[in-house]
């Protein structure tokens, strides 16, 4: 087996053993399941990554409130199409 590190605010530590222990689990037990279940399922969906094209539309934004280039404008979805 391998070994992980990791450094995180001895509060949240505390307070992540407390819950935990309350189910019955240790935090190397959480992160072993936590682990498995990323390695064989990615990560849940609600991390919510960005793909390629929200990033590309964030960016159109950015570019649009910064003065760089102007979005299209629409008055409606007909508009849009």
């Amino acid at each position: 087996m391998a070994r992980i590190e990791a450094r995180i605010d001895g509060t949240i530590k505390s307070k992540a053993k407390d819950v935990l222990a309350n189910h019955g689990l240790t935090i190397s037990d959480f992160m072993r399941m936590t682990l498995t279940t990323v390695a064989h399922d990615g990560l849940p969906k609600y991390y919510s990554i960005p793909n390629r094209q929200l990033k590309n539309s964030i960016q159109e934004v950015i570019d649009d409130l910064s003065g760089k280039e102007k979005l299209l404008e629409a008055r409606n979805l007909k508009e849009l199409d």
